[in-house]
């Protein structure tokens, strides 16, 4: 039972590495059996011309005859050459782009699924198995077309070598007679094949074993893991070299580097040395494989059943059968590890996109006016029981520029992911216009929204491309959203302009940018988009309370008659808004104006009075 299911999940794995390099790289599947079909054909062909030249040449036919014989079997040879080469040269000009699409299909499911799974550390490993074992898909579409071509091979070999391995010796008696026979011919192939298959079956049972327990191991994963994060987002990172130096923090990564590394180069080093262990009797036995080949040629030639030609090619057919029967059993042995890779790894491709798209298309408004409201919303995280939002109920008006403020981790950051549709509420529901936004087209309705979050990215691009997200854009408008946001200076200031690359990853010409500026053209990228409706979720919480007072002030009269939120932990820099809304354990506490929040004397009052000293010495009267 244990090896159907086996057997079934190979199969179905194979049939899903077929599909994935088909839809990669269209009739790559027939491009390789083409090309092996004419390789078989010229391997075989070669033994033939071999075999049949060597005996015209000892049975002393005419020079005459022997090199026109040469002329037409050598074009022959030469045709299935330039053939499989042709084949050959044709698919090689597709692995570029089989690769690449192939990659894209693994890209596109990291970029388009559903955010929930983002956050998910199941995700994570994952993904890493994917990127572990990814290439491992065409190793198994290729041990599928070594088990092909292996059997079209032995059938192949088979076909030629019968006419010789039937004729029998004359006047052969005994033993000789025996070994002259089909019937000694069956008993020394039924040998060579089942030492062959033995060899084969015993190799691959073990180095299966041995791959799956590998597989299986968590610690290996999760060491492996740890030793990529280290390597690629530390050591990887140039933008750590200062944290590093400045804190002696070396000796830390290399630590830790080694004892993940080291514990992977254990497990994978124990591994081989049992596989090494294992695999010691293999030789040996396709030794003995080989030893009644070459014996029952050397009896039938003596016996004079074979020419000295008919031996050679006696030999090589047969050696052709073997080399069919070892790639079978070996595309078989392989697919079988591979599966093991890919049962987890292709699991990432299969991770379901959950999320309701919705059919309805956003209403195009001109005036802007989008109402949105929570309807007694309640939110818990995947696998968590406790709730982040319990029964938040809130509307934003038209053009209202709204502040929501709190503590850390009452739930300010999450309303705006369920706002912006990266969750789905767990209770309640959300509206645009009246209309639950689960019903809108996903595309579309991101579309209504700006946001720059705390942790927005820049990326090694030219500003052009950070502040548009595309390589297609308005120069002008992007220079005016650079400006507004408070960077002009500072781009007249860049060699190359709107052109100049963020970084110095992979152009040596790219500039390094503060915290600050990085923040400012967070908020041209926010600017550029034009979006209806506009979200700061602390994106200024590492500047001090002036820059942050500057920013938004000035980011408020940019937006204009839009609709605004923003997100703050520091009072002071959302008093300009028309309404703040306070929240507390995931519920709205408070809403109204500074002045009245402060004169109720509630959660808001007591978060400013808390505040209030600080802003004091920091600002001096700027907030009186």
């Amino acid at each position: 039972m244990k090896n159907k299911t086996r057997i079934k999940k190979v199969v179905e794995v194979v049939k899903r590495c077929i599909a994935i390099n088909e839809e990669a790289d269209k009739g790559i599947l027939a491009r390789k059996l083409a090309h092996q079909a004419l390789q078989t054909a010229q391997s075989l062909f070669f033994v033939w011309l071999t075999s049949h030249l060597i005996d015209k040449v000892v049975s002393g036919e005419p020079w005459r005859d022997i090199i026109v014989f040469i002329l037409i079997t050598g074009g022959i040879d030469l045709a299935l050459f330039l053939a499989m080469t042709t084949v050959n040269k044709w698919h090689n000009c597709h692995v570029q782009a089989l690769v690449r699409n192939r990659s894209r299909k693994l890209w596109e499911k990291i970029i388009n699924m559903d955010y929930v799974h983002i956050e998910n550390p199941e995700t994570h490993v994952a993904k890493h198995r994917m990127y572990q074992a990814y290439w491992r898909i065409e190793r198994t579409f290729y041990g599928l077309y070594s088990s092909v071509s292996g059997i079209v091979t032995a059938i192949a070999g088979i076909v030629m070598v019968a006419p010789l391995a039937f004729r029998s010796a004359p006047d052969a008696e005994g033993f000789m007679g025996f070994i002259g026979s089909p019937w000694g011919l069956a008993a020394v192939t039924a040998v060579v094949v089942a030492l062959t298959v033995l060899n084969t079956v015993y190799t691959s049972k073990f180095v299966f074993k041995v791959y799956s327990d590998v597989m299986n191991d968590r610690e290996l994963l999760q060491n492996e893991r740890v030793a990529s994060y280290y390597v690629e987002a530390i050591l990887g990172g140039y933008r750590n070299g200062k944290s590093l130096r400045l804190y002696d923090e070396e000796e830390l990564v290399l630590r830790e580097l080694e004892s993940s590394s080291g514990k992977w180069m254990e497990i994978w080093g124990g591994a081989l040395k049992k596989l090494r262990r294992l695999q010691f009797p293999s030789p040996i036995l396709e030794i003995l494989a080989t030893l009644p080949m070459y014996t029952l040629a050397a009896l039938r030639a003596v016996s004079g059943a074979l020419s000295v030609g008919e031996i050679i090619g006696f030999v090589m057919y047969f050696s052709r059968i073997m080399n069919g029967i070892n790639d079978t059993m070996n595309g078989i042995c392989d697919m079988f590890i591979n599966v093991e890779f890919l049962d987890g790894a292709l699991k990432f491709l299969d991770i379901p996109d959950e999320k309701y798209k919705g059919t309805l298309p956003t209403e195009k408004r001109d005036d802007d006016e989008y109402e949105f409201e929570f309807k007694d919303v309640w939110f818990k995280y995947p696998n968590s029981e406790q709730y982040v939002l319990r029964g938040v109920n809130l509307k934003w008006r038209i053009g209202e520029k709204m502040a929501l403020v709190g503590k850390n981790g009452c739930g300010k950051s999450t309303l705006i992911k369920l706002l912006c549709r990266l969750y789905d509420p767990t209770e309640g529901e959300i509206t645009l216009n009246g209309i639950d936004i689960r019903k809108y087209k996903y595309e579309e309705y991101m579309a209504l929204f700006s946001v720059v979050f705390q942790d927005s990215g820049l990326f090694s691009f030219s500003v052009a491309e950070n502040v548009a997200a595309d390589d297609n854009y308005d120069p002008e408008l992007v220079r005016g959203c650079v400006e507004r946001a408070g960077l002009g200076e500072r781009l007249f200031r860049m060699e190359n302009g709107i052109e100049t690359c963020l970084y110095k990853d992979f152009d040596e010409h790219g500039v390094e940018i503060s915290g600050g500026e990085a923040q400012k053209l967070c908020l041209a990228r926010a600017i550029y988009k034009g979006a209806p409706f506009i979200v700061l979720d602390e994106p200024t919480a590492s500047l001090d309370p002036i820059s942050e007072h500057d920013i938004y002030t000035k980011f408020n009269g940019i937006v204009g008659t839009k609709t605004a939120v923003y997100i703050s932990h520091r009072l002071s820099s959302c008093r300009f808004c028309d309404e703040i809304t306070v929240m507390e354990n995931g519920t709205i506490a408070e809403r109204g104006s500074h002045d009245e929040l402060v004169a109720k004397g509630g959660v808001y009052g007591k978060l400013w009075a808390a505040q209030a000293e600080y802003y004091k010495d920091t600002a001096g009267d700027l907030y009186a």
